[in-house]
């Protein structure tokens, strides 16, 4: 049973609704993926951790809403693509299918692995800005992988190493995104201005 805590929650589910109407009243073959948490090189700086990476390149605060007590479950991009893949090329018709990993992960715990990742961990706590709480912040997204698992699939990136690879692509590629395209994205969290010295 779904029940959305928010509205965003709430549109995502309002699409695999949509989805299984379709397949129900017109036959369509479909299946449902619900990912969560992907991360990797190339991502837009607007999630936590290319933002964070984004952030202490320029040698910026991370600000951390509320204590950073929410846990999410991070998934190395080319895990997710494989996923798909294999969902795409032997998923079930009708079938829905987590895209994720069992391990979480909280949200000061990513802060802290890539302040250490930058060489800073002796000095963690004048780099993190604890801010306020979002509204209707879920304290978890837990969700059930095994369908994938009987596949046969499993996560092949360590948190550790994914996080090391996106740092190496960010730091290879710093100007891949442009400061004054994304600034509104690393320097203002809902309307809470993020210190940047």
């Amino acid at each position: 049973m779904m029940l959305p805590t928010n509205p965003y929650a709430a549109s995502k589910a309002a699409a695999e609704l949509m989805v299984m109407s379709y397949m129900h009243s017109f036959k369509l073959p479909g299946i449902i993926t619900r990912g969560n948490n992907v991360y990797g090189p190339r991502q837009y700086p607007e999630k936590l951790i290319p933002k964070f990476i984004f952030r202490m390149e320029r040698r910026q605060k991370l600000c951390v809403h509320g204590k950073g007590t929410p846990r999410r479950s991070y998934l190395y991009v080319d895990d997710a693509a494989e996923a798909y893949r294999r969902v795409l090329f032997y998923g079930q018709i009708g079938e829905i299918y987590n895209v994720g990993t069992k391990d979480e992960i909280s949200v000061l715990e990513v802060t802290k692995t890539i302040i250490k990742m930058f060489g800073l961990e002796e000095e963690e706590e004048n780099w993190i800005d604890f801010v306020e709480d979002r509204h209707f912040n879920d304290q978890r997204y837990f969700i059930s992988t095994k369908k994938l698992e009987d596949m046969g699939l499993k996560p092949k990136v360590s948190f550790e190493e994914g996080i090391k690879r996106t740092i190496e692509w960010y730091r290879k590629n710093k100007d891949h995104w442009n400061e004054n395209e994304v600034s509104g994205h690393l320097f203002r969290i809902r309307g809470v201005q993020c210190m940047t010295e």
